[in-house]
């Protein structure tokens, strides 16, 4: 005889692709989720990462603004103490210098020539004196024209001196101006003048 299948297998066959498609898509599901939660885990943790990274940067960079401030701190320090040294050290220098000037002074004025007053003004030296005559004040000019501390004299007035003293002797009165020499260009007290 014959057999004839009446079960609905159209039926089963679709209810089967529904259950493997339901099957399929949970999965699908299931592997987009773990695909999401991974993604998520790492972006996460290299988040944790950068913050962490931001963490020790700003706690470096705390630490290098104190340092800054501690070496600005040191730097304005050394400079006080380099000033006080360059003005103890001019100072050093500077005690000699009217000792070599007189000293420098007294070897190149003449016989015939009398200094009566002198006035130091920065690097600047000024000078009234008589002479004898104009010649030794000449003779006075080129002395210092010649000498290691003193640098470009000028003659700034020459005249006939009124109370010239007694006797047949004229004395002409004088002003003049030098310049100091430059630092490291005096000679020291030790080699003496010329």
């Amino acid at each position: 005889m014959a057999h004839v299948n009446l079960l609905p297998w159209r039926e089963i066959a679709r209810q089967r692709a529904k259950q493997k498609f339901g099957i399929q898509a949970f999965i699908a599901l299931l592997i987009a989720a773990g695909i999401v939660f991974i993604a998520y885990s790492v972006i996460q943790d290299y988040k944790q990462q950068q913050q962490a990274r931001n963490q020790f940067l700003t706690a470096q960079i705390a630490i290098l603004d104190q340092q800054i401030a501690e070496i600005q701190e040191i730097n304005k320090k050394k400079d006080l103490i380099v000033n006080r040294m360059e003005l103890i050290q001019s100072l050093h220098r500077d005690r000699n210098t009217a000792i070599q000037m007189l000293n420098e002074l007294s070897e190149r004025t003449p016989d015939g020539v009398h200094i009566l007053s002198l006035e130091k003004r920065g690097d600047r030296l000024s000078l009234r004196g008589r002479s004898v005559s104009n010649n030794r004040v000449s003779e006075f000019l080129r002395e210092m024209s010649d000498s290691d501390v003193f640098n470009n004299p000028e003659l700034r007035e020459i005249s006939t001196d009124a109370e010239g003293g007694d006797g047949p002797t004229r004395y002409s009165a004088f002003s003049l101006s030098v310049s100091l020499a430059k630092e490291g260009t005096t000679p020291s007290v030790n080699q003496g003048g010329r």
